[in-house]
Protein backbone atom coordinates (compact mmCIF):
# COMPACT_ATOMS: atom_id res chain seq x y z
CA UNK A 1 0.00 0.00 0.00
CA UNK A 2 1.40 3.42 -0.96
CA UNK A 3 1.03 6.05 1.77
CA UNK A 4 2.12 9.65 2.42
CA UNK A 5 4.35 10.33 5.40
CA UNK A 6 4.27 13.48 7.54
CA UNK A 7 6.63 15.26 5.11
CA UNK A 8 4.29 14.63 2.19
CA UNK A 9 6.49 11.96 0.59
CA UNK A 10 4.87 8.83 -0.73
CA UNK A 11 6.18 5.50 0.51
CA UNK A 12 5.21 1.86 0.54
CA UNK A 13 4.25 0.70 3.99
CA UNK A 14 6.22 -2.23 5.40
CA UNK A 15 8.10 -2.96 2.19
CA UNK A 16 11.64 -4.18 1.77
CA UNK A 17 13.52 -4.31 -1.51
CA UNK A 18 15.10 -7.73 -1.79
CA UNK A 19 16.48 -9.91 -4.53
CA UNK A 20 13.42 -12.11 -4.03
CA UNK A 21 11.01 -9.22 -4.55
CA UNK A 22 12.77 -8.29 -7.79
CA UNK A 23 12.10 -11.78 -9.10
CA UNK A 24 8.40 -10.91 -9.20
CA UNK A 25 8.84 -8.74 -12.27
CA UNK A 26 5.85 -8.39 -14.54
CA UNK A 27 5.69 -10.80 -17.50
CA UNK A 28 6.60 -9.62 -20.98
CA UNK A 29 2.89 -9.60 -21.77
CA UNK A 30 2.14 -7.09 -18.99
CA UNK A 31 0.49 -3.83 -19.98
CA UNK A 32 2.31 -0.51 -19.87
CA UNK A 33 0.35 0.38 -16.74
CA UNK A 34 1.26 -2.89 -14.98
CA UNK A 35 4.92 -2.49 -15.85
CA UNK A 36 4.91 1.15 -14.75
CA UNK A 37 3.25 0.17 -11.44
CA UNK A 38 6.02 -2.35 -10.79
CA UNK A 39 8.70 0.23 -11.62
CA UNK A 40 6.97 2.75 -9.33
CA UNK A 41 6.98 0.21 -6.51
CA UNK A 42 10.68 -0.62 -6.89
CA UNK A 43 11.84 2.99 -7.29
CA UNK A 44 9.79 4.01 -4.25
CA UNK A 45 11.51 1.38 -2.15
CA UNK A 46 14.93 2.45 -3.44
CA UNK A 47 14.11 6.10 -2.73
CA UNK A 48 13.28 5.22 0.86
CA UNK A 49 16.56 3.32 1.21
CA UNK A 50 18.48 6.31 -0.21
CA UNK A 51 16.68 8.66 2.20
CA UNK A 52 17.58 6.49 5.20
CA UNK A 53 21.22 6.51 4.05
CA UNK A 54 21.12 10.31 3.67
CA UNK A 55 21.78 10.08 -0.09
CA UNK A 56 19.76 13.18 -0.86
CA UNK A 57 20.50 13.64 -4.56
CA UNK A 58 20.00 9.95 -5.33
CA UNK A 59 16.73 10.02 -3.37
CA UNK A 60 15.65 13.04 -5.42
CA UNK A 61 16.40 11.27 -8.72
CA UNK A 62 14.55 8.16 -7.57
CA UNK A 63 11.59 10.33 -6.52
CA UNK A 64 11.46 11.79 -10.03
CA UNK A 65 11.54 8.27 -11.48
CA UNK A 66 8.82 7.16 -9.10
CA UNK A 67 6.57 10.08 -10.02
CA UNK A 68 6.94 9.38 -13.74
CA UNK A 69 6.23 5.66 -13.32
CA UNK A 70 3.30 6.38 -10.99
CA UNK A 71 1.73 8.73 -13.56
CA UNK A 72 2.14 6.11 -16.28
CA UNK A 73 0.64 3.45 -14.01
CA UNK A 74 -2.39 5.69 -13.55
CA UNK A 75 -2.82 5.89 -17.31
CA UNK A 76 -1.59 9.48 -17.50
CA UNK A 77 0.62 10.53 -20.38
CA UNK A 78 4.32 10.92 -19.74
CA UNK A 79 5.30 14.48 -18.93
CA UNK A 80 6.06 16.73 -21.88
CA UNK A 81 9.78 17.08 -22.37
Amino acid sequence: MIMKDNTGHLHKANAALTAESLQDTPPASASTEETAAYIADVTLQMRNIANRANMKFLAYLLEMSFQEAFDLAQGQCARKR
